[in-house]
């Protein structure tokens, strides 16, 4: 831009200011701006930043000139324009580049919401305007200052943005930010290094990168975080072997269908002991450098709010994760490649490196951690008392041949999954996708049609509740079993935090669901069982699991007493 006094000077939106410097960091150096009143932060924020700026009343001709310098120089051209119809004069110009594949950050000043369609001036919806001709619309909405993580968020959407604009098959993509009154304040500019997300796009990634990626992690302190996957036998195999160097430590989940050596599973028996016997250099100990996350959304409520509060210096995802999931709020780097394949290579180049790696204790503090939380587990279980549902958990998971495929609902059931990983099961699923209720039962119906082998749910009752209709469907085969823990409603709400204590729990929360289970059995001509203590347990147990048909285990525990295990159980020294 133009040297001038008002170059020593930024606009005082925080949000302008994050935008503009991730753009510099993201390699855009020229940019088109057309005057407005809405976009003014936008116009002086500009000003004072290293960009080769034009000034373009007209938007229409102004989107049509940021096309040309990106066609000619080949990089990135952003254009910012105020609110209002300015936005639709971009169209034609935005068409063209969408079908050419060119990379224009399309950046438009909004009103506040509260202010749309109230007849104020210069206000229509803008969002989604340019949906049909760009890789993706963002919307930033008015700036928060008392929110840290709506700070994060700006920052994680506009690198989101410049990295779709930029890969593959380059394209526009626009940005919508709404501004609020006052819009003409300044502070004085100082340039900042804002949080670059780095996107990797090769499907095959060559030598080089792996060799450079490994030099990155050479004597780091490296996690890997493993939320729901397929069964992969592959990254099964490298994982193990990447597994095996000093400074790699492990967090796998029930879900995640890794069979690992050691204890990588367990993950809250480790961290709600942690909780009650950390110290700060524990904590520091324990902190990666690295964090590399494979599979889907995380079960662990704890392991997210660690890596929250101890963020490591980096957070790595791969080609299973969607490029802008940024789970523990530090994301710096996504590569485009399956996970297999990335450890597969990684692992060839640490074995060269392996005289570094081997300076780490990383992986046996996690390892001392977990013995001694295991032990801790260990004791709590015995003297936990005879019969509760964490009990009837642990006896039928420790017993579940290994042949088994096995279906967690969500809520409760999920989660004592995560507790007992002594034995794991052939294959282990759940909707964690979105972590719905419904359809569990159905898609676990599914899963033991595909499945030669025998197949047991473990569900809630309140989880059945919703689909007591797949018991009678007709292709459903003999080897299914389900489980039903119940407990007179979602016993999830008896142990979090947030309604545990709520005079109005059982009625409006827990909701007991009315579920005849042995009726519905009779019914639809399967074997009934029931357990309510766990001598009953042990003796109905492997009957059930070895009947030629298609049967029903109903457990029942104390709900209460059951609730107070568990909530305890998070609190043990």
């Amino acid at each position: 831009m133009n040297t001038s006094d008002i170059e020593k000077l930024d606009t005082d939106k925080h949000y302008c200011r994050i935008l503009y410097d991730i753009l510099l960091a993201k390699g855009v150096k020229d940019i088109v701006l057309s005057p407005g009143s809405r976009n003014a932060p936008l116009l002086i924020g500009a000003s004072c930043r290293p960009f080769n700026g034009r000034i373009i009343t007209d938007e229409r001709t102004a989107a049509f000139v940021a096309l040309g310098i990106a066609l000619t120089a080949n990089r990135p051209v952003a254009l910012v324009c105020t609110s209002g119809t300015a936005l639709y004069n971009y169209a034609p110009a935005i068409a063209e580049a969408y079908y050419q594949h060119i990379p224009l950050i399309v950046i438009t000043a909004d009103r506040p919401l509260e202010w749309i369609d109230q007849d104020d001036s210069q206000t229509l919806i803008q969002p989604g305007a340019l949906d049909k001709i760009v890789k993706g619309s963002y919307d930033i909405p008015v700036e928060n200052q008392d929110r840290r993580q709506e700070h994060w968020y700006v920052n994680r959407i506009v690198n989101e943005a410049c990295n779709l604009a930029l890969s593959e098959r380059k394209g526009p993509v626009h940005i919508n930010i709404r501004l609020d009154n006052p819009l003409n304040g300044t502070i004085p500019y100082s340039p900042t290094q804002p949080r670059i997300i780095e996107h990797i796009s090769d499907v095959n990634l060559p030598p080089h990168i792996y060799k450079k990626l490994t030099g990155e992690l050479n004597g780091k302190k490296v996690l890997i975080t493993a939320g729901f996957m397929q069964p992969d036998h592959d990254l099964n195999r490298w994982i193990r072997q990447f597994a095996e160097f000093p400074n790699v430590a492990i967090m796998s989940e029930t879900l995640s269908n890794l069979h690992l050596d050691g204890d990588p599973y367990n993950i809250d028996t480790a961290l709600s002991y942690l909780e009650n016997h950390s110290t700060p250099n524990v904590i520091n100990q324990l902190t990666p450098d690295v964090v590399i996350s494979i599979g889907g959304a995380l079960i662990s409520r704890k392991l997210k709010e660690f890596l929250r509060n101890n963020p490591p210096a980096e957070h790595w995802t791969l080609g299973d994760t969607s490029p802008s999931s940024d789970c523990f709020m530090c994301l710096s780097r996504h590569i485009d490649v399956s996970p297999a394949k990335f450890f597969k290579g990684i692992s060839h180049h640490m074995l060269k490196m392996q005289k570094g790696c081997k300076t780490s204790e990383y992986k046996h503090v996690w390892s001392d951690l977990r013995t001694k939380a295991l032990k801790s587990h260990d004791e709590y279980i015995a003297q936990a008392g005879d019969w509760s549902e964490m009990t009837a958990f642990k006896y039928m998971l420790d017993n579940l041949p290994s042949s088994f495929n096995l279906f967690l609902s969500n809520g409760t059931s999920v989660r004592y999954g995560q507790l007992f990983t002594e034995k794991i099961p052939h294959a282990t699923f759940g909707c964690r996708g979105v972590s719905g209720i419904d359809g569990t039962s159905a898609t676990a119906a599914g899963c033991a049609m595909a499945y030669p082998g025998e197949t047991i749910l473990i569900s809630g009752d309140m989880s059945m509740s919703y689909d007591t209709g797949v018991l009678g469907l007709k292709d459903i085969p003999e080897r299914f079993k389900i489980i039903v823990i119940n407990n007179n409603g979602g016993g999830i709400f008896r142990f979090i935090p947030s309604t545990r204590n709520c005079p109005e729990r059982e009625e409006l929360f827990c909701a007991p669901p009315i579920l005849p289970l042995k009726k519905l059995a009779d019914a639809y001509g399967w074997k009934y069982m029931k357990a309510e203590s766990m001598s009953e347990l042990i003796d109905t147990y492997q009957v059930f699991l070895q009947t030629g048909q298609k049967a029903i285990l109903e457990i029942k525990a104390d709900k209460d007493y059951s609730a107070d295990v568990l909530v305890n159980y998070m609190k043990r020294k």
